[in-house]
């Protein structure tokens, strides 16, 4: 007997709980990063290159300036861990000083606040994600100085929601099509034909062999 539905006039407005997005925007920033503490050779051609890359990055909310009208001020902050590596022409890695101590690998941490304006009314919460990151290092001089630049790219996507309870008017209630049939990926039980013979000539063989063992 087929499913009886219900018709439009018989159903009543349901209440559903759900996540609503108040604000959404990305964050695309560059920072810069100086590192006049490391030390290098004396013949600094021998550093040929300073490979950066990024170890983790973290994002969350750490103020919110609100207004009566639900906008806020939001302070964002990042903590970012990057690792350098000093290397020759040939990639191999070449020691500095950092410290008193030689190495050829650096990791540091720095952090960083940004400020935006977005809605985030009382009850919101603000969930920062961190969809890319990449770094690059470079050496410079200060002051007659060498030293190690960083340049940190970063890109935030943020979202201010909160859960709600809202209530819908429905015309329907969905129902599924049938599904395709598709393409057996495999053979069960196994096909009981046996394969062709190759022809006469392997026939022949058969025989022959078969009249030498007699």
């Amino acid at each position: 007997m087929p499913e009886e539905r219900l018709q439009p006039a018989q159903l009543e407005p349901i209440c559903i709980r759900t996540t609503q997005v108040y604000d959404w925007c990305y964050l695309n920033g560059t920072t810069s990063v100086l590192l006049p503490d490391i030390v290098f050779p004396a013949d600094t051609s021998v550093v040929a290159g300073i490979e950066a890359a990024i170890i983790s990055v973290e994002c969350a909310e750490i103020d919110r300036d609100q207004d009566p009208s639900g906008l806020a001020n939001v302070t964002i902050r990042r903590l970012v861990t990057f690792e350098l590596t000093f290397v020759d022409v040939n990639g191999n890695p070449v020691p500095v000083i950092v410290n008193g101590v030689e190495v050829t690998t650096q990791t540091r941490s720095r952090f960083f606040d940004e400020f935006i304006r977005v809605c985030a009314p009382d009850g919101t919460t603000l969930t920062c994600e961190i969809t890319d990151a990449a770094a690059r290092a470079f050496m410079t001089v200060i002051n007659g100085t060498p030293a190690v630049q960083v340049e940190l790219f970063i890109c935030q996507n943020i979202q201010v929601t909160a859960d709600v309870t809202v209530s819908i008017n429905i015309n329907d209630y969905c129902l599924p099509d049938a599904c395709q049939p598709g393409q057996k990926p495999f053979q069960c039980p196994p096909p009981t034909t046996p394969p062709p013979a190759c022809g006469p000539l392997t026939q022949g063989r058969a025989r022959k062999a078969g009249s030498s063992q007699g």
